[in-house]
């Protein structure tokens, strides 16, 4: 009796397919402080994730993303991602925006509280750790629409 062998597909390309598939994308409204946004993309170069950058927040900008940061006090831009679905990334200004707490399984945003790019990056990489559970992933951007 004669065995057949299938070749297995490499160990490279097997992280190269799932990391495809855990890559989140990231809008990013342009900050006034282009300093922050420096400091900002070196830190966001050493994380997985797909960062898209925009002047002008539009529903085109949000149509594949899965989270934005918010810089400033933009109730229409927030209201836009809710609707979208996309989960914001904001220094809260109005008591709709909660922040997420994945042990009570509430909240509809990542709340980062003072704005410099260590607080923006901690929010930013909270919001890319929950979306490794796509269970929780989908409880925020139901949250999210349910806001809008």
């Amino acid at each position: 009796m004669q065995k057949t062998m299938q070749r297995p597909t490499s160990v490279p390309q097997k992280k190269q397919q799932k990391k495809a598939r855990k890559t989140p994308t990231l809008v990013m409204s342009v900050p006034q402080n282009t300093k922050m946004l420096e400091k900002l993309r070196e830190g966001l170069d050493h994380i997985d994730i797909t960062v898209v950058e925009t002047k002008q927040l539009k529903a085109q900008n949000l149509a594949k993303a899965h989270m934005v940061v918010l810089f400033g006090h933009d109730e229409a831009a927030l209201k836009l991602a809710w609707e979208a679905g996309v989960v914001p990334i904001v220094k809260p200004f109005n008591d709709s925006i909660v922040d997420y707490n994945p042990n009570t399984e509430s909240g509809n945003s990542f709340i980062y509280e003072e704005d410099n790019y260590w607080d923006v990056f901690a929010a930013i990489v909270r919001a890319r750790e929950t979306y490794k559970f796509p269970y929780d992933w989908k409880f925020i951007m139901r949250s999210c629409k349910r806001s809008a």
